[in-house]
């Protein structure tokens, strides 16, 4: 015999939509305001927040040397900064001076470059229109199309970026005092961290505290977890680039490995979506030196994601691999670039949240709406039969 569910009494179906009610408010709420509020707060508030994040990933480390040497906060804090901010600064700085150098002499040279691009496109041409004349002229004519196509959209996305780069690379002094404040927010941030982590943990209720706890495991899962484990094979990925190119000798060199890193980073592109088709033209014009190089290069990046990647991930993410594809595949149609990055680890957060129970109120309301609504029908079947 079937069992049913019954229906609800008024009262308790009054408090089951008040209470999804409430939650569907507030999910709204949160969402909006990270719409219209996010951006402008996050641009206000970035180098004390970068602050905060520094101070929050380098506690152990700290707190390790002050219970080992008792060294004074203030004075350790001090020092800790000096010494990273001193050895990741010269690096950058570096790099930041020698991909200006390199931007401003591709801003000079342009016109030369462009013309020399033009010369390797024509022989590029030449050489496959030897191939071409194989194929019927209906298909000669809709290739060439293409071709003529595709050569001006290079030049006009070229000319529209190289003065967007060099603009935004001599506006680098508001970077220099976002920077300056960043480093004064690390230090006070660093020297008083224990006492503001008792203080907040004052202050808000137990309620509260229990919610962050389960926001906090949950970003430190997705962002401390995946994000900086891609980041650091991306940073892997680039070194071999600029180790690469720089043994090539490859004109630009620091400023081609900066953006094939940044395209490694992307979810389904990668480094090889560039060097690849590079190589294969380098083959097609006769360089057969270059192309091997960037073969070579391109196989050890292959080779240093094949073994070490999962090393360096490992269990991060625990995504299926076709929900990791279809979180990109939406990130990517609702938000571009940036949404096929935030995607996987927005779906990350939401799983490490659900298995935290956080949800489990409001799935629960949901089951038993649907088990009401499910009574309430059948009820209304039997009458009718009746």
């Amino acid at each position: 015999m079937e069992i049913r569910p019954l229906p609800l009494t008024r009262p308790q179906r009054r408090m089951l939509w008040t209470r999804l009610l409430i939650r569907l408010l507030i999910f709204v709420g949160v969402v909006l305001g990270l719409l219209l509020l996010g951006r402008p707060v996050l641009s206000l508030c970035m180098p004390f927040l970068l602050a905060l994040v520094f101070t929050w990933l380098t506690e152990p480390a700290r707190e390790f040397i002050h219970s080992r040497w008792k060294i004074p906060r203030g004075i350790l804090s001090l020092l800790f900064l000096l010494l990273v901010v001193g050895a990741l600064g010269g690096i950058i700085a570096a790099l930041v001076w020698k991909g200006w150098q390199e931007i401003s002499a591709l801003w000079v040279n342009w016109e030369d470059l462009w013309e020399t691009f033009q010369g390797v496109y024509l022989q590029l041409s030449q050489t496959m229109e030897r191939w071409l004349s194989l194929l019927p002229a209906a298909v000669q004519d809709v290739v060439h199309d293409l071709s003529d196509r595709l050569l001006a959209w290079l030049h006009e996305a070229a000319s529209r970026l190289v003065p967007k780069t060099t603009s935004a690379a001599r506006s680098i002094s508001s970077f220099v005092l976002a920077f300056l404040f960043f480093l004064m927010a690390c230090y006070f941030t660093a020297a008083d961290y224990p006492n503001l982590r008792d203080r907040a943990a004052k202050k808000t209720p137990a309620s509260l505290r229990k919610v962050w706890d389960q926001l906090r495991r949950a970003f430190s899962a997705a962002f401390g977890g995946y994000l900086k484990a891609e980041a650091t094979v991306s940073l892997g990925v680039m070194v071999i680039l600029m180790i690469g190119f720089c043994i090539m000798r490859q004109p630009y060199w620091v400023l081609l490995a900066i953006l094939l890193g940044v395209l490694d980073f992307i979810p389904i592109l990668g480094a090889g979506t560039v060097m690849v088709p590079w190589a294969v033209i380098s083959f097609i014009l006769g360089d057969w030196k270059r192309g091997l190089y960037l073969l070579l290069v391109w196989g050890i990046i292959c080779l240093f994601r094949r073994f070490l990647e999962p090393k360096i991930v490992g269990d991060q993410t625990g995504l299926h691999p076709l929900l990791s594809l279809l979180a990109i595949y939406v990130g990517m149609k609702l938000a571009g670039v940036g949404g096929m990055i935030l995607a996987p680890i927005l779906v990350i957060m939401f799983r490490n949240l659900w298995r935290a129970g956080m949800f489990r109120d409001t799935a629960r309301d949901l089951s038993q709406a649907g088990r009401d609504l499910y009574a309430i029908l059948h009820t209304g079947r039997e009458e009718e039969k009746n």
